[in-house]
C-alpha cells in the first residue's frame, strides 16, 4: 500500500516536471519549433525558429544559460538579411533574399544523410532544418590534458539560381555564436568574350568566359543581452600603433546610429556590451572581422557597400539590408539609409554585419563547384570568470609585471579558489527557469528502483 502511494506521488512529480518543460516550450514558441541543448560543461541554449519565404532561417528568443548559471537573453532574433552578388562585369547584381527568397520552394528537401547524428526537424511537412549537437576543435589544452568545445548547430540549404546556399548558425557552449553560409551549386553567368578580363575560361568550357563575381552576406542580430533591452551598447576598439611599435587601445561607445569600415591596420573590432559597467568589464559579446580578404565598395553605384558594420535602433520595417524599400515604403532603401543619425543610447539596437568573398572561378568549379565557406564569430566576453568547465589546473603563466608576487601563492591560484575550479557565472539578466534534468533523472531512478522494493 505504501508503496503505491509513493508511486502516485512520483508519478504526479514526474507529471508535473514534463508539464513545466512543455511549458518552458510554450512560453518562448510554439514545441515543435523549440530547440533545447544542454552541455556536458553544465550550459545549455534554448531558442525559437521559424523559416521565413524571403530570410528562411530566423531565430528568435535566443537565450543562454552559462555553467553555474541561470537562462538570460542574448538575442531577440537572428537573421540573415541579404545575399547579394555583384558580378565584375556590373551588368548584373543579384539580391537574392529580396528578388527570389529562401524560403518556400527554395529549400531543399534534407535527409538522414544530410544530418548524420542530428536531428531533421519539419519545415511545413518536409524536413528543411538539421539540429545537430557535436564535439568540435579543442576549446583549451593544458599539460594535463585537452577539453573539446561542444556546440549546436541548425542549418538549411536553399536553392537560388544555380547556387545552393548552406545556411548554418552555431551555438558554442562557452556562449560564443558562429552565423556561416557555405555556397555549393553550380556557376551562374558566362561570357560570350572568351578574353574577357571579368573572368576566365575554363578547360572543356571553349568559347566562353566564366564569369568572377562577389558575394556579399549581410547578418542582421537584434541583441537584448539581459532583462532590460533597451540598455545594449556597441563599442569599437582600435588598437594605435606608434612608432615604438607599441599599441594603445582607443574605445568609442556609439550614441548615435553608425556605418563603419574594417581596419585591419588598427586591429578593429566591436563589443556589443549590457548595463552600465566599463566596456572592458561588461557582460558581452566581441565582434572581430577575421575574415576579411575580400571587400566590394562601390559607393557610386551602392554607397552602403562601402561599410562592413552597422548599428541602428530597432525598428520592424528595417529588415533587409538592401531593396527593403520594396516591402517596407515606409522605411529606408538600405543600410546606409537605415543610418540617419538617430539615438541609440536607451534604445533596443540592432548590429548588422558584412563579410564578403570574391570567387574566381576554377576548372574544379565545374560542373558541380565546392563550398566555399564564409562567416563571423561573436565571441562570448565576460559572461563567465574563468574557463567555462576548466578542472581548475594551471598551466604556465607569464606575468609582464615582475613584482606580482607567484601566482600559486595567492588566492587567485585555483587551488586555494574554489571558484575558478568551477567558475561561476556573471549574471546578465535573470530570465527562464532552472534546469529540469536532474530531478527528471532522479524521479526515473527512484521509480525503477520501487519496482523491487517490498515493505513489510
Amino acid at each position: 500500500m505504501l508503496v503505491s502511494q509513493i508511486r502516485i506521488l512520483l508519478w504526479f512529480c514526474l507529471s508535473t516536471l514534463l508539464w513545466m518543460e512543455n511549458a518552458r516550450a510554450n512560453e518562448l514558441c510554439a514545441e515543435e519549433q523549440y530547440v533545447l541543448s544542454e552541455f556536458d560543461n553544465g550550459a545549455a541554449w534554448e531558442m525559437c525558429w521559424t523559416s521565413r519565404e524571403r530570410e528562411n532561417i530566423v531565430l528568435s528568443n535566443v537565450r543562454y544559460r552559462p555553467v553555474n548559471g541561470e537562462f538570460t537573453s542574448v538575442f531577440s532574433s537572428l537573421s540573415l538579411s541579404q545575399l547579394h552578388v555583384a558580378y565584375d562585369d556590373n551588368n548584373i547584381t543579384y539580391n537574392d533574399v529580396t528578388q527570389f527568397g529562401l524560403g518556400t520552394f527554395h529549400i531543399g528537401r534534407l535527409n538522414e544523410a544530410d544530418c548524420p547524428k542530428g536531428e531533421l526537424l519539419d519545415i511545413n511537412g518536409n524536413p528543411g532544418i538539421c539540429k545537430v549537437q557535436s564535439m568540435g576543435d579543442e576549446a583549451y589544452r593544458t599539460a594535463n590534458g585537452a577539453q573539446y568545445a561542444e556546440s549546436v548547430s541548425l542549418f538549411s540549404v536553399s536553392h537560388v539560381g544555380s547556387y545552393a546556399y548552406l545556411i548554418t548558425w552555431q551555438f558554442f557552449s562557452d556562449g560564443s555564436v558562429q552565423p556561416s553560409i557555405g555556397a555549393a551549386g553550380a556557376l551562374q553567368r558566362a561570357s560570350e568574350h572568351v578574353h574577357s578580363a571579368h573572368g576566365r575560361e575554363l578547360e572543356g568550357s571553349p568559347e566562353k568566359s566564366w564569369l568572377s563575381h562577389t558575394h556579399n552576406y549581410y547578418w542582421r542580430m537584434d541583441f537584448d543581452l539581459g532583462d532590460n533591452n533597451n540598455d545594449d551598447k556597441l563599442s569599437e576598439l582600435n588598437l594605435i600603433p606608434d612608432a615604438l611599435g607599441r599599441r594603445a587601445r582607443q574605445t568609442q561607445t556609439f550614441s548615435i546610429e553608425a556605418a563603419r569600415k574594417i581596419a585591419p591596420q588598427q586591429m578593429r573590432s566591436w563589443l556589443v556590451t549590457s548595463g552600465n559597467k566599463p566596456v572592458e568589464e561588461a557582460p558581452g559579446y566581441s565582434i572581430e572581422p577575421s575574415y576579411y580578404g575580400h571587400k566590394l565598395e562601390r559607393p557610386d553605384i551602392e554607397p552602403f557597400t562601402k561599410y562592413d558594420l552597422f548599428v541602428t535602433k530597432h525598428k520592424d520595417c528595417e529588415r533587409y539590408s538592401s531593396e527593403n524599400n520594396k516591402f517596407y515604403p515606409e522605411c529606408g532603401s538600405d543600410l546606409l539609409s537605415f543610418v540617419n543619425e538617430e539615438s541609440v543610447e536607451n534604445a533596443d539596437i540592432v548590429v548588422w554585419h558584412r563579410i564578403s568573398f570574391h570567387h574566381v572561378p576554377r576548372n574544379e568549379d565545374q560542373a558541380n563547384m565546392h563550398s566555399h565557406w564564409d562567416g563571423f564569430f561573436m565571441r562570448a566576453r565576460n559572461l563567465s570568470a574563468a574557463t567555462p568547465g576548466h578542472n581548475g589546473s594551471q598551466g604556465d603563466i607569464i606575468l609582464a609585471d615582475s613584482a606580482v608576487n607567484d601566482l600559486a601563492s595567492t588566492s587567485l591560484a585555483p587551488e586555494n579558489n574554489p571558484e575558478l575550479r568551477n567558475p561561476p557565472a556573471i549574471v546578465v539578466g535573470r530570465q527562464g527557469s532552472a534546469n529540469l534534468s536532474w530531478p527528471l533523472l532522479l524521479i526515473f531512478s527512484i521509480l525503477l528502483a520501487l519496482r523491487t522494493v517490498r515493505f513489510e
